[in-house]
């Protein structure tokens, strides 16, 4: 079975341990493609790999200034390419309507970044997780949940300057073949 679904998860900040939440959010846009195997009727499990682009007004300027003497752009976008496996289980029904439950972990990493390009460091990937519920019909996927993924703030030097969290909700709609 391969699915693709495209999707939209917002509503997060950046939190940190060393900075508290960060005054800027993580909301992105994906598109992803899931393979794997239905086994029976209850249980899918298959790997995912997908894109994203994550996009902020960056609020952090003056936190940025207080940890590095590089200033960090006003706006700030990445492009990510999650991997992770993914497995769902349905809730067995007789009509075409199939509720299932989602669970998805893997990483990502960040492919491109205006922290890279503007000499403010690297913002490198981390740990993804989803967890959510949705239903099929016939062929269709449609899902909600909460999505939660780690990022590092890297500055020119190759020192790690604050590890953030970000734990949001998706929402997404796709096809399964």
């Amino acid at each position: 079975q391969v699915e693709i679904n495209a999707g939209y998860t917002t509503g997060g900040k950046l939190s940190t341990r060393n900075y508290g939440k960060l005054k800027t959010n993580l909301s992105r846009p994906y598109v992803d493609v899931i393979a794997g195997l239905r086994l029976g009727e209850f249980l899918f499990a298959g790997v995912g790999v997908g894109v994203q682009y994550a996009y902020a007004e960056c609020k952090l300027v003056g936190l940025a200034h207080d940890i590095t003497d590089v200033a960090a752009p006003e706006t700030w976008g990445m492009v990510s390419i999650p991997i992770y496996a993914n497995v769902k289980g349905y809730i067995p029904t007789r009509i075409i309507v199939k509720p299932y439950i989602s669970v998805s972990l893997g990483g990502h990493v960040v492919a491109a970044s205006n922290f890279s390009k503007e000499g403010c460091g690297k913002i490198n990937g981390g740990l993804m997780m989803k967890f959510g519920a949705g239903v099929n019909i016939s062929k269709f996927n449609f899902g909600i949940g909460l999505a939660s993924q780690n990022l590092e703030w890297v500055n020119p030097a190759g020192e790690t300057l604050f590890k953030a969290g970000n734990n949001a909700f998706y929402i997404e709609a796709g096809v399964a073949f």
